[in-house]
């Protein structure tokens, strides 16, 4: 063989060997399922540990603390207005580890054309689209206005501006409180900040049990907004620039299939 066919043929199979191919991953939307288990009886139990933010009367911020216990319990199915069948999810909360559990409030759930569907507080998500890989992203809040304002502690704040959905971690083993777990997916919903506003939202579900630990900050401020600027605008943490809105930790305690 002709010496330079030989040597270009070399250098194409080297070229080759080093070319670094990958697949994309053979996912079972199925399978993911059970990141969003919905089975009559089954529940879980949280701790919700809660900071509200708010304008102090003498001026500046008073931070309101507070700890609450949360039993989200799957209830009976039904049919919502298109047809599809959803699951009650009776929410019950209690002040003290040893009071009675209290119903507070009833949402929705569902999995609908392979999308883990939720109803909080009359607010349609889109937790979960399947399947999902370390690349998925999706918007969760399709259904909602971004702009929407909540009332905290009597002043309005918009939540869901600038929330995206994305897969940070998934099918990895994690510890979460007193759980060991072999499968955790974690979502990042929100994160996000300017000069007046600070977006985060982190979830984290385990195979077979569900939501098992949520993160969520929603700050405003007009520190940024003085005249002259602060020379510490942009390096003051936001648990004390944050002048309204709340952060929020969920924690799981027990469940039961």
């Amino acid at each position: 063989m002709n010496p330079k066919i030989l040597f270009f043929l070399l250098l194409v199979f080297l070229a080759a060997c080093g070319e670094r191919v990958v697949q994309a991953p053979k996912q079972n939307a199925e399978d993911q399922y059970a990141y969003f288990p919905l089975e009559t009886g089954f529940y879980r139990e949280y701790v919700v540990d809660s900071s509200i933010y708010d304008f102090a009367s003498g001026g500046g911020t008073i931070v309101l603390q507070s700890r609450t216990w949360v039993r989200e319990l799957v209830g009976d199915t039904l049919r919502d207005n298109t047809g599809a069948l959803m699951y009650r999810i009776e929410r019950f909360e209690k002040k003290e580890i040893n009071a009675p559990w209290a119903l507070a409030q009833i949402n929705t759930a569902a999995i609908i054309d392979n999308k883990a569907v939720s109803v909080e507080n009359n607010l349609r998500f889109l937790k979960m689209p399947f399947p999902m890989d370390r690349r998925s992203e999706w918007n969760g809040n399709i259904w909602l206005d971004a702009d929407q304002e909540i009332e905290i502690a009597g002043e309005r704040v918009r939540p869901f501006s600038n929330w995206r959905y994305e897969v940070d971690s998934i099918d990895i083993a994690a510890q979460i409180g007193a759980f060991a777990f072999d499968s955790l997916l974690v979502i990042t919903e929100a994160d996000d900040e300017n000069l007046i506003e600070r977006r985060l939202s982190i979830a984290r579900y385990a195979k077979n049990v569900g939501l098992v630990q949520r993160e969520q900050w929603i700050f405003d401020s007009q520190y940024c907004n003085q005249n002259p600027t602060p020379a510490d605008c942009a390096t003051k943490p936001w648990l004390l620039k944050a002048e309204k809105g709340y952060l929020l930790k969920q924690t799981l305690l027990d469940y039961k299939r």
